[in-house]
């Protein structure tokens, strides 16, 4: 099977999303893998979009992809965020609204790895996966011995057996790589990892990058510093 780079949550931070590929490329993986989320929060939405393009990444749905092409109701998101998502919806050229509007809500990798953004039961209801009681709950009926997911934002790689924290075979997984561009465990930079199912291996890696000019180009798309720190969750 291959090595997968597995990304989440880049939320339109050029900056970051480039700082994790150049991390991601030195253990050359054979697959890219978005788990959602590729607008919203930060500035450079079409920028992104077509970095996952150019590198084929196979990606799924996240619930601020589905908000830019209206497949979510804006009122689902909050201001600051939801006048992002609307000038997003102005600023998109038509070629990267029909990337968006073509994902799929899950993506099989093989019969053994399925990709989500939210939860794989009922997965437009974008439910956070924030509890290891939820998840377990998951894994007992999933058909899948991995499900790599994201949306919550924090990196975790829980195992269907309470107490197991490596990775081994012969037991089910939930995977989530953690946030590229608005990272939510104190620790701003951004998060990715390796998932290796021929050596059976995942690697968590934190990735350092400039966040000012993140910053500096939200300010200039006219959101004020504090709406910008909340964008950005700067503290």
């Amino acid at each position: 099977m291959p090595r997968y780079a597995v990304i989440s949550d880049i939320h339109a931070n050029l900056n970051a999303l480039e700082a994790v590929i150049t991390e991601l490329n030195k253990y050359k993986p054979d697959k890219w893998i978005n788990l959602g989320d590729v607008v919203g929060y930060g500035p450079s939405s079409a920028e992104c979009i077509d970095v996952l393009m150019d590198l084929d990444f196979e990606s799924v749905l996240g619930n601020h992809d589905a908000g830019v092409i209206g497949k979510v109701k804006l009122n689902h998101f909050r201001n600051p965020n939801r006048r992002l998502i609307e000038l997003t919806q102005s600023i998109l050229q038509e070629r990267h609204l029909n990337w968006l509007r073509n994902l799929p809500l899950t993506l099989e990798l093989s019969d053994k790895i399925l990709c989500t953004h939210a939860s794989p039961v009922k997965p437009d209801s974008w439910i956070y996966l924030d509890s290891a009681f939820t998840v377990r709950n998951i894994l007992s009926n999933l058909d899948y011995d991995i499900c790599l997911f994201g949306h919550t934002h924090l990196p975790s790689m829980i195992s269907e057996k309470l107490g197991v924290r490596e990775f081994k075979k012969g037991i089910k997984y939930m995977i989530n790589p953690g946030s590229v561009g608005q990272s939510r465990d104190q620790d701003y930079r951004a998060s990715c990892c390796i998932l290796d199912t021929d050596q059976w291996k995942c690697d968590f890696y934190r990735v350092d990058y400039e966040i000012d000019p993140v910053s500096s180009k939200l300010q200039k798309m006219g959101f004020s510093k504090t709406e910008v720190n909340r964008l950005l969750r700067i503290r």
